[in-house]
């Protein structure tokens, strides 16, 4: 991120936007000046020259200058040739000469200093260029010996830490902006430094409300200033500040396609995806082989249940993930790939190319971590998620029953804690928990290490808010990609992905950098105590029709595409007085499924939408319906892990993709490897049938019943103790490989 920086000339517009002269606003060299105040540039320390001849020469060149009259070199000479000592002179010929003579402009200036080796201006001058030049350790000197002579000096204090930053000394730089802000607080250029220091070291939240106390000094900045507080605000969570500070940031500099690019996601994550769609066109008519938006405008127009044009999308997708591996500085969002009916192999190619972007430069050689004997194995886990959210369902329990004398368990929280139910419960599960949200990724690497973690467990992967920074620094000898991303990291600091024979059958193992980790049963945990004691909740008090089949999905909608959607219309037309019930989202989402229900020639009253309910009623509420239809090919995990813990049976469509696959992992756990099809024709046929034959399907949900009890799915003792095995079982590998 660049600093907020002089511009060549001290007789230029200032780069904080305020309209002013640089010399007149931020360059301006009087001890202790207002940086707000209109006027001449005083020198920095008292040079003026009794008066003679030569020095109102000098001070007509000056105010010559300042009015842009091109008669000030010949007078700021002949000023020269009437006291050729006046130091003062010579500063100021290096001023007028630096824009097209910056050459003659040091010169004029080392002449000063020559004169008078006290002179804090020339020494600020030629500070200033060598900078420019590259030459910042000669730069500091001449800083440092300005401030000498003008001690506190805001301006030369802060091109100071301007020069620091940029060797890399940042605490001293960082020193600096805030000396110039003890003088000065609405010194707004140290205020944009530090901001921007602040925000490079991860200090998210004050770095955000320094932006904030920068722009209410003034909003008229150029778009880089707003660029970099969009980065603060998003960093700090503020999405909405974000999205403002971006859109004007975009209206400013209306053909920056990265603005528009980051404005477009940012509308995403708020779910306003009309307007995300929208900024990600404009990035696309900037730069049309962007690949990263090309994947984005898939996936809101998923998101909305948009479908026109979105088959070529994913033609165009496929095409550049399975071309040639060529590098690109934006390339497909892994996490959007994954809901789009792609090969595994265009899959591993977008998180490969992905992975670039995070790791550049050589990664760091792994830890090493000695066990001593009797000494318990150290497992962290590492997640944005202690919250209300999917991975924590399924988390819970299992957390719970480790056996603490086999493995030490660590949690590294990357989300600021608020003290929310299951962060409650996941804190009472761990041995160690700490709250690392406010740390930057370096530091939470080094403390992973210092806390000798053997496996690194990572329930985040490319999704949103994830320190994907974390993982190539190496914190942890073992590093395992658990869940949250489901699918191939393609990164070489991952070791394993946590998967089961079914989930990443062996056949499809080349489509994964990390090696598996085969749990024996099914990958996927369950906490058990999510459903509620009782008896199932009536049709009529979960909003369904008393009569009539009752066919449910309630994956979100970025998951339902138009071939698995047209099935479930044709299943609606076949099987009389039959409703199909979804998730409650957006309107837009409802009316453009109706309207896609209406041209199938299905009444549109015939999908029920669920409203949003606490996760407890939700679960339970599943069992009112009469059979679960999975998604394709970004299938059913938490939700058909919900549907069969209240007793639904699950019907789904096993691709080769590990995202299709994870319904079929729970079936065939809970004895039901009947329910899993490999084929649109027998999905439909097989949900068809069930319909036709309650016998049957009365059938199948007597068997889930009775399987609950007695089969793996949902049995977390045992998964904990498979767990423990797993880890025990990849650090002995790791141990003999040394």
């Amino acid at each position: 991120m660049s600093a907020f920086a002089p511009p060549a000339s001290r007789n230029a517009p200032c780069p904080c936007g305020s309209g002013k002269r640089f010399k007149d606003c931020h360059g301006a060299l009087a001890p202790g000046a207002d940086d707000s105040s209109v006027g001449e540039a005083r020198p920095l320390a008292d040079t003026a020259l009794p008066p003679t001849d030569g020095a109102a020469l000098r001070e007509r060149a000056r105010s010559e200058w300042q009015r842009g009259n091109p008669e000030a070199l010949a007078t700021c000479r002949a000023a020269l040739e009437s006291a050729p000592d006046d130091a003062a002179a010579w500063n100021l010929l290096g001023e007028i000469l630096n824009a097209d003579d910056p050459a003659a402009a040091g010169e004029a200036w080392w002449r000063a200093l020559e004169l008078d080796p006290e002179n804090a201006e020339a020494s600020f001058h030629l500070g200033n260029r060598l900078r420019e030049q590259g030459e910042r350790a000669a730069a500091v000197i001449h800083y440092e010996r300005a401030l000498a002579n003008a001690p506190r000096h805001t301006g030369v204090l802060n091109n100071l830490g301007l020069t620091l930053q940029e060797m890399g000394e940042l605490a001293r730089a960082e020193s600096c902006y805030r000396e110039v802000l003890g003088i000065d607080p609405r010194h707004t250029g140290a205020l944009a430094n530090l901001a921007s220091l602040l925000s490079g070291r991860e200090a998210v939240k004050e770095s955000a409300a320094t932006y904030d106390r920068l722009f209410a000094i003034t909003r008229d900045w150029p778009a880089t200033v707003w660029i970099r507080r969009a980065m603060a605000q998003n960093a700090a969570q503020d999405l909405s500040g974000a999205i403002e500070s971006y859109a004007e940031a975009a209206r400013l500099s209306p053909d920056d396609m990265q603005v528009h690019l980051h404005l477009g996601t940012l509308y995403l994550q708020q779910r306003s995806y009309p307007e995300g769609e929208s900024a990600l066109r404009r990035a696309l008519e900037l730069d049309p082989a962007n690949r990263y938006a090309l994947s984005m405008l898939a996936h809101a127009r998923q998101h909305r249940c948009a479908w026109s044009g979105l088959r070529e999308l994913f033609a165009r997708i496929e095409s550049v993930l399975e071309g040639e591996d060529a590098e690109t500085p934006f390339p497909c969002m892994p996490f959007a790939t994954l809901a789009m009916p792609l090969s595994p192999l265009a899959q591993l190619r977008a998180a490969q190319r992905w992975s670039r972007t995070i790791a550049r430069a050589p990664l760091p050689p792994k830890p090493v971590v000695q066990r001593a004997a009797g000494e318990r194995l150290r497992v962290a886990f590492a997640t944005w998620n202690m919250r209300d959210h999917p991975t924590m369902y399924l988390s819970l329990e299992f957390w719970e029953k480790i056996d603490r004398s086999r493995l030490e368990m660590f949690a590294y929280s990357l989300r600021a804690d608020d003290d929310n139910p299951f962060q409650r419960r996941a804190r009472a599960a761990f041995e160690h928990y700490a709250d690392v949200s406010q740390d930057a990724v370096p530091s939470i690497a080094q403390r992973i290490r210092d806390d000798r973690i053997a496996i690194l467990v990572d329930r985040n992967g490319y999704t949103l808010n994830a320190r994907e920074g974390i993982f190539p620094l190496r914190p942890a000898p073992i590093q395992v990609n658990c869940i949250g991303f489901p699918g191939t990291m393609g990164a070489e600091w991952y070791d394993y992905i946590f998967t089961d024979r079914f989930g990443v059958p062996e056949h499809l193992q080349r489509f994964y950098t990390e090696q598996p980790l085969y749990m024996p049963h099914a990958a996927f945990p369950s906490d058990t105590t999510r459903l509620p004691p009782g008896p199932t909740p009536s049709r009529a008090a979960s909003g369904l029709p008393e009569k009539g089949f009752v066919f449910c999905c309630f994956n979100t909608p970025y998951k339902i595409l138009p071939d698995v959607f047209a099935m479930w219309m044709r299943l609606l037309a076949t099987v009389p007085g039959s409703v199909l019930w979804l998730l409650r989202t957006s309107a837009e989402v409802r009316e453009n499924l109706r309207a896609e229900a209406k041209a199938a020639h299905v009444d549109p009253d015939r999908l029920v939408f669920a409203p949003f309910v606490p996760v407890g009623v939700h679960v339970a509420r599943n069992a009112a319906a009469d059979l679960f239809l999975d998604t394709f090919p970004y299938g059913a995990h938490t939700t058909a892990n919900d549907a069969l813990l209240a007793g639904l049976p699950v019907v789904t469509c096993a691709g080769e993709t590990l995202v299709s696959r994870i319904a079929g992992s729970q079936l065939a756990a809970i004895g039901l490897p009947e329910l899993i099809t490999t084929s649109f024709a027998d999905y439909e046929a097989l949900a068809l049938e069930l319909a036709r034959r309650p016998p049957l399907l009365a059938s199948y949900r007597t068997r889930l019943a009775e399987n609950r009890l007695r089969t793996p799915l949902f049995d977390m003792t045992r998964y904990a103790r498979d767990f423990e095995d797993a880890m025990e079982r990849i650090w002995a590998d790791h141990v003999a490989s040394r």
